[in-house]
């Protein structure tokens, strides 16, 4: 998980947001119930302009678990806050609660869980690199310093289930041991290099991150 740069609000939402929340907010007055609103109306975040500003934002990464999308699993617009839960029904449509996440993520970990006391992550908004951290032998995520907003992440999204561990720890071993063959050629920066390069076109840059960091303090 990383932060991301968020960018600019897509058409549909400049023009119509409001317009949207106005109509959802008076059919959940007059039906009594989010659940009861019609699909066609609580859904019209599905537009693919936005889709697609969320794929570019997320370089076609979950924003969780940093999976590329499309490969092995669908892409989901994800509501960070719960669009289902009451406090929330007005970020339905807001721009800056969406983001881009993997189907696994979406349905089988994040759903409509949420802590109010200490809510998970805003990988748009908050500092991740302050909050979480990769363990290189582990790889499994760590909260720094124990915070919870971080322990509510790990806890909420399944950052650390066993396939992602195995997949990151698969990862980093590889990295190191490519590393080590590039170093003794004398072709270090070179393989960094290549690394940075790259990163964006395969699953988990966080990880190689969290490796630029370990070799350039090394």
């Amino acid at each position: 998980m990383r932060f991301v740069k968020r960018t600019d609000k897509p058409y549909s939402l400049v023009v119509y947001g409001m317009q949207w929340t106005k109509e959802l907010l008076d059919e959940i007055k007059k039906k009594g119930d989010y659940a009861r609103v019609r699909e066609e109306i609580k859904n019209r975040y599905r537009q693919a302009d936005i889709k697609e500003a969320l794929e570019r934002m997320y370089s076609s990464h979950c924003c969780y678990c940093e999976s590329i999308i499309g490969v092995n699993t669908y892409g989901r617009i994800e509501h960070l806050k719960p669009k289902s839960l009451p406090q929330f029904y007005k970020y339905a449509f807001d721009w800056n609660n969406l983001h881009w996440c993997c189907e696994v993520c979406n349905t089988g970990y994040k759903r409509t869980n949420w802590n109010f006391e200490n809510p998970i992550l805003d990988p748009s908004a908050d500092d991740i690199a302050a909050y979480l951290r990769i363990n290189l032998q582990t790889a499994e995520y760590e909260a720094i310093d124990g915070n919870l907003r971080a322990k509510t992440t790990i806890e909420h999204t399944g950052l650390n289930r066993e396939p992602l561990v195995k997949a990151r720890k698969k990862m980093i071993q590889r990295i190191l041991k490519n590393y080590k063959v590039y170093r003794q050629s004398g072709k270090d920066s070179e393989y960094l290099s290549k690394l940075r390069e790259l990163k964006e076109d395969i699953s988990f840059p966080d990880v190689c991150d969290a490796l630029l960091t370990y070799f350039a303090q090394s």
